[in-house]
């Protein structure tokens, strides 16, 4: 049955070659789809009825795909390292058996390629694995919102994609341990403007980011597959918070008819103890909108932000997470 289904993901050493395991996450949608192209020639011919079988040949444009899940206070730092630009590994510590990884956007993406597998049942009891290699993160897309729990899409391009119904082929997949979802009970904003904190009453979030990657690398060296996507364009990182309109939203207002820039914290807090997520944007423009009122609701207000370099040295954005370390034993 379509919950017998699973994707993991798994850090390759070379691009385009496969990883040999995959940490397995729990996948809201199944958008993993390999595109073809057609090389068609069509010349002058008598008697032809429409173009020739034999004149179209199929080239592998590789794909692209969605890692679409509820985010959890463990195992989220390898779809993270894919996402940001730089991470320091995951620092463990030996006392408390946290781990703290440090996920950050920056000038040159050192960031590394993935296998992604996606196995898919088949309704009559097999399992096909899907392994797509050389899948690098284009863009990505979290959400907080009031009833709703965390969540974080990643786009993949890949270059490659491979299938078998054979048990053996299929990767392992190392599921976390002990888990919770992050949800909207304990997420927390921090915005201030001119020095001063300014009080939000937001019920959603969202932060995006575009890393600007040129995915069609393409030449002629004898064969249709792409090189590693690098960087291309300035990446771009945008955001919305919206919520009631308030005697402080107005100042929100102001700073955006005014080309303010302000800094944004946003702190989540882990069920298992020790646990959180925090990011930092040191300064975000906000870009609109007017608030608007409605004669069935409170008046609310809608604030579209573009996260800009504070040029100081610190990152745009700046993502901590903390969970358990794996294996972690107590010392005595």
């Amino acid at each position: 049955m379509a919950l017998d289904a699973a994707i993991g993901i798994g850090k390759e050493t070379t691009y385009g070659t496969a990883a040999t395991s995959t940490l397995g996450y729990e996948g809201k949608s199944d958008s993993w789809k390999t595109t073809r192209e057609f090389i068609e020639s069509v010349g002058f011919r008598a008697g032809m009825q429409t173009a020739r079988a034999d004149r179209r040949n199929v080239v592998n444009m590789g794909g692209e795909g969605e890692l679409e899940i509820d985010l959890l206070d463990a195992g989220a730092a390898a779809v993270l390292s894919a996402s940001f630009d730089t991470y320091n590994g995951g620092v463990p510590n030996a006392t408390t058996g946290l781990t703290t990884h440090v996920f950050e956007s920056g000038a040159d993406s050192v960031s590394p390629s993935f296998t992604a597998q996606m196995i898919r049942p088949t309704t009559d009891g097999k399992s096909v694995a899907y392994k797509h290699v050389g899948c690098v993160v284009t863009e990505w897309e979290l959400t907080a919102e009031v009833e709703n729990a965390v969540t974080l899409t990643a786009t993949f391009d890949f270059q490659d994609v491979t299938h078998s119904d054979k048990p053996a082929d299929a990767l392992p997949i190392v599921y976390p341990g002990e888990s919770y979802v992050y949800d909207w009970t304990r997420t927390g904003i921090a915005l201030t403007i001119d020095g001063k904190a300014v009080t939000v009453d937001a019920n959603k979030l969202e932060l995006t980011g575009d890393r600007g990657m040129k995915v069609d690398r393409r030449f002629l060296r004898g064969s249709a597959l792409k090189k590693t996507p690098v960087r291309a364009a300035m990446p771009t990182y945008e955001g919305t918070l919206g919520g009631e309109f308030t005697s402080e939203a107005v100042k929100l207002y102001e700073a955006f008819i005014g080309g303010k820039v302000a800094s944004l914290v946003i702190d989540f807090v882990g069920i298992i103890p020790g646990t959180s997520m925090k990011i930092e944007c040191p300064a975000i423009q906000f870009t609109g909108d007017s608030p608007e009122a409605a004669v069935d609701d409170v008046t609310v207000a809608e604030l579209p932000f573009r996260v800009l370099d504070p040029g100081d040295g610190r990152s745009a954005i700046k993502l901590t997470y903390v969970d358990p370390t794996p294996g972690f034993v107590p010392p005595k």
